[in-house]
């Protein structure tokens, strides 16, 4: 979830569509394993159809010329209504027993528990993409400046709509390893991960206006929100602080980034 959000910040955008898709990728998974779908083709039709949500807002995005915070904040409200009234406000959808034992930790592989095996290979992924692809160089370009990367001959409107995709894959995924983790979801599975997904970008050392940033310091800032959220319920204090808590330091980088801007 936080490589999708980073590479979107890294061409200079946001997506406020996470929390719907998160529930789309958990909704699709769950219904469709329940029915007798195998549960491999079925994560594979939920990650898919997520894909395909990010692949119209890159569209929208990229040739509508909308502001990115505007179609997917859009698009994830029409989402978030698609998928209730499918579902007719049927409860929350029981996880696979595969699922629930890969995510739980009940399989461990040589002593290693399976969720920590997902998520190393989850990291390589998003490096190798981020790093090691033209998708992951384009979109520090596009963070950049567009018209530089115009002139460079690159296709910025390629560039935003793959960003978008595959960003909208990733949390597909994070709706299935959290409808595996948590026996079962619901539509609002997603609901409390918007802020997070954006707060470990900054925290990792991501630019809020794009063309810098790494998906390993998205990885520690998102550490370093867990080890903050373990301290806050340790001491007692409200869950609803870690939500202001996210909000104060994006507005602080929101600050930080114009008066970078001032700077120049």
């Amino acid at each position: 979830m936080g490589f999708g959000q980073g590479l979107v910040i890294l061409t200079g955008g946001i997506d406020l569509s996470v929390a719907s898709v998160i529930g789309l990728g958990a909704f699709v998974t769950g219904i469709l394993a329940n029915a007798g779908v195998p549960v491999l083709a079925a994560t594979a039709i939920a990650i898919g159809l997520s894909a395909l949500f990010g692949f119209i807002n890159g569209l929208f995005v990229a040739y509508a010329g909308f502001p990115p915070f505007i179609v997917t904040l859009a698009s994830g409200t029409i989402l978030a209504s698609i998928l209730l009234g499918v579902s007719k406000g049927a409860p929350a959808q029981r996880s696979p027993s595969v699922l629930a034992d890969i995510f739980s930790g009940r399989i461990a592989v040589m002593g290693v528990p399976t969720p920590i095996i997902v998520l190393v290979i989850v990291v390589l992924l998003g490096l190798l993409i981020q790093n090691r692809t033209r998708l992951g160089r384009q979109a520090y370009c596009v963070g950049n400046s567009v018209r530089a990367t115009q002139i460079a001959g690159l296709s910025v409107p390629a560039t935003l709509i793959a960003v978008y995709a595959v960003a909208a894959a990733f949390y597909g995924l994070t709706g299935v390893m959290l409808l595996g983790y948590s026996s079962g979801a619901d539509l609002n599975i997603g609901a409390s991960w918007l802020l997070p997904s954006i707060t470990a970008v900054v925290v990792g050392g991501s630019s809020i206006r794009g063309g810098a940033g790494s998906f390993l310091g998205t990885v520690g800032g998102a550490v370093l929100l867990t080890l903050l959220g373990i301290c806050i319920s340790a001491a007692g204090i409200p869950e609803g602080s870690k939500q202001v808590l996210y909000g104060v330091i994006i507005l602080l980088a929101l600050v930080g980034a114009r008066f970078s801007q001032r700077g120049r």
